[in-house]
């Protein structure tokens, strides 16, 4: 039952990324970005941008690990995940052996995750630019790149490695398909009964103060989501986890793409990323409450830190605190620069690409 709450649903992943038909074109911005999924291991801090850079480009990309055994975190961390892409989620879906590991990690409550984010155990490195309302994502590791400009129907995929191109419409862009789901036992698998629970959202948020990160002055914000199950009948199940964002915000606006279908993100980046209407027959009764101050809507976090627990566990390590978070997501952003009209051939098809087959 609380896997099913806070499952990753995605559909509300880029909301504030994405802006309605005939808006006001967005400042050209272009940023690097690196994402990682953080397995029972202390995240990089705040303002370590250009050290994890430089650690990323050094650091060769693992090949895929086959079916095994794994004995805990040790064997997550080599093994869970594979490859993947910009904004789809790709390769093979984890084995058993890991989905359990996984599912140990994290206070067997959020084990769906791991047959999804695969490829981010090593840091993952993205270009990103935005110019005129249009988006171009640079995958650095699968040496491929997507040029969205939805609101003139075109977008484009880039093999730079090949030199070849692909033209959609942005209706029928691929996306990847979601991995299966860990294979489950028939018990499991079969309809739920009817059943009810009282499922309570509470958040507090904290503010960490001002730092500079990539010469920029951001607002730290420290916010943590805890769900709690109780008074479960029939089908449901009592419960309690917990969803720590750790933020800072510059004062630099989201940049906005034109008419493009929701997308969901590389990884959560808010609690609000992988919380879910329970389904199935257990019918929840939702409370919700918060405290704290509200951080600044449509901002460009230069550093953003998702955190999962169980019940009783500190999502975000401290300062002399041990032990690190089960399962972290990791985005960092950095190296920002200002597009201007000179750059508009970032949004066209290079000179000499052929297009695919």
């Amino acid at each position: 039952m609380l896997r099913s709450l806070l499952r990753l649903s995605g559909a509300a992943a880029f909301a504030l990324l994405l802006a309605p038909a005939g808006a006001a074109p967005s400042p050209g911005l272009a940023y690097d970005e690196l994402v990682q999924v953080v397995v029972g291991a202390t995240p990089s801090p705040p303002g370590n941008f250009q050290a994890d850079l430089v650690a990323a480009q050094s650091t060769p990309t693992p090949a895929p690990r086959r079916h095994g055994g794994l004995a805990g975190l040790a064997g997550v961390a080599g093994a869970v995940l594979g490859g993947g892409g910009a904004g789809a989620i790709g390769g093979a879906v984890a084995s058993d052996a890991a989905s359990s590991a996984m599912d140990d990690a994290i206070g067997a409550q959020f084990g769906g995750l791991a047959a999804t984010m695969r490829g981010f155990l090593q840091p993952h490195l993205m270009h990103y630019a935005y110019l005129n309302g249009w988006e171009r994502v640079d995958d650095v590791t699968a040496q491929t790149a997507t040029i969205r400009k939805c609101d003139m129907g075109s977008v484009v995929t880039l093999d730079l490695a090949k030199q070849t191109y692909s033209v959609y419409t942005p209706a029928t862009e691929p996306v990847a398909s979601a991995p299966p789901a860990p294979r489950r036992s028939r018990a499991a698998s079969a309809p739920s009964a009817p059943g009810t629970v009282v499922a309570t959202l509470s958040e507090v948020t904290k503010p960490l103060g001002s730092m500079r990160i990539e010469h920029v002055p951001a607002a730290g914000y420290d916010a943590t989501t805890s769900f709690v199950m109780s008074q479960a009948t029939g089908s449901c199940r009592n419960g309690s986890a917990a969803i720590e964002t750790v933020e800072y915000l510059p004062a630099i606006t989201r940049p906005s793409v034109n008419s493009c279908p929701l997308r969901r993100p590389v990884i959560p980046q808010s609690a609000g990323d992988v919380a879910a209407a329970p389904s199935g027959g257990c019918t929840p009764t939702l409370a919700f409450k918060r405290s704290g101050p509200t951080p600044p809507a449509n901002r460009l976090s230069l550093y953003t830190l998702v955190s999962f627990s169980a019940a009783g566990a500190s999502p975000t390590p401290q300062p002399g605190a041990s032990p690190p978070p089960a399962i972290g997501f990791l985005t960092e952003r950095g190296n920002l620069r200002t597009l201007g009209p000179a750059d508009a051939g970032l949004f066209e098809i290079p000179q000499g690409f052929t297009k695919a087959p």
